[in-house]
């Protein structure tokens, strides 16, 4: 036994070991502008601030000019570094900076200076006032009412207790708009200051047999799954104060994928990712998959046969998982 229990210990501090080279080379806090990714995730991390300083009830007169000279300086150096490769991200974040000036200026704030600023950066870019207005940025109003009408005919609690895990589907290939839907509406996803870190990958045919076969956890009925999507986030959206983060909103996307996947009349089973460095390595080297993301899990997917056979799986009664704090 205490042999094993050393193993163990051994096989902890190991992955713990392993787990940190990897903080070191991808957060973004470290050699943030090196990396396109790093520098794209950062500054959503900026924009994220302005327009949740704009969201507020009582803004502060005047509030965020420091940060948005500064968003601007990140702006006009991501141009000059990376521009040419993928110059439409720099919409968003200007039509944000543009929203910022309309919002200030008319709490009769002098903000010349951003505005010199701003006009030099969005002529610099080739865009024109127009092209920033037609994209959406900055805050809208949306009322009680709005809300409630969304949401009055929606018996939520049957939709998820009609989620199930299952193991066997009809033959087809689920249609690729559903699938292209279900991403539409996971995208919508929270995650930590609008950084969106998650990537969907998806594999169908052999790829997708290899995939399920390498997971283990499908094992006797794999080959039932005709569709499966892997689900990972990436490293390089995260601060040095938030190493764990990855995890947080790689399992909320994964949580809302599964739900939109629900929503469009397809079958899904979760087959987890949670294993060991030794194996994980694998999965990067074999299918492809970036250094920089973690795994958060499989999903397969199939459409529903007339009927099928699920584990009832029963939950815990609330008592057993909820703990009120006064």
């Amino acid at each position: 036994m205490r042999i094993f229990i050393d193993k163990m210990k051994y096989a902890l501090i190991k992955e713990g070991y392993i787990f940190i080279k990897k903080i070191l080379k991808h957060n973004a806090s470290i050699n943030t502008d090196e990396d396109i990714m790093k520098m794209q995730y950062t500054i959503l991390r900026q924009n994220h601030v302005i327009e949740k300083g704009m969201s507020m009830r009582f803004p502060r007169k005047g509030f965020g000019q420091d940060k948005v000279l500064f968003l601007i300086c990140r702006l006009s150096k991501y141009y000059d570094l990376y521009g040419k490769r993928d110059l439409f991200f720099l919409i968003y974040p200007l039509s944000t900076i543009l929203e910022y000036i309309k919002y200030t200026k008319n709490n009769d704030v002098d903000i010349s200076s951003i505005e010199a600023e701003f006009k030099r950066l969005y002529e610099k870019t080739g865009f024109t006032i127009s092209d920033l207005e037609a994209n959406e940025g900055g805050i809208k109003l949306i009322s009680r009412i709005d809300i409630l009408n969304s949401v009055q005919n929606i018996d939520f609690k049957s939709f998820v207790q009609s989620r199930h895990s299952i193991r066997y589907f009809s033959p087809e290939l689920p249609n690729y708009k559903l699938i292209e839907k279900a991403l539409e509406i996971a995208q919508y996803t929270p995650s930590a200051c609008n950084r969106q870190g998650w990537m969907a990958h998806i594999f169908m045919g052999a790829k997708n047999r290899d995939l399920l076969g390498w997971q283990g956890g499908a094992n006797g009925f794999y080959e039932e799954i005709p569709m499966s999507i892997l689900v990972t986030a990436n490293m390089s959206a995260f601060l040095s104060y938030e190493p764990n983060q990855v995890y947080v909103d790689g399992g909320l996307y994964a949580m809302s994928l599964l739900y939109a996947i629900h929503s469009q009349g397809l079958g899904t089973i979760s087959l987890s990712c949670g294993f060991y460095s030794s194996k994980l390595s694998a999965l990067y080297e074999r299918f492809n998959i970036p250094d920089n993301e973690v795994p958060i899990m499989i999903i397969g997917v199939g459409c529903l046969l007339e009927n099928f056979n699920i584990a009832i799986s029963k939950r815990k009664d609330i008592s057993r998982t909820t703990v009120i704090h006064k």
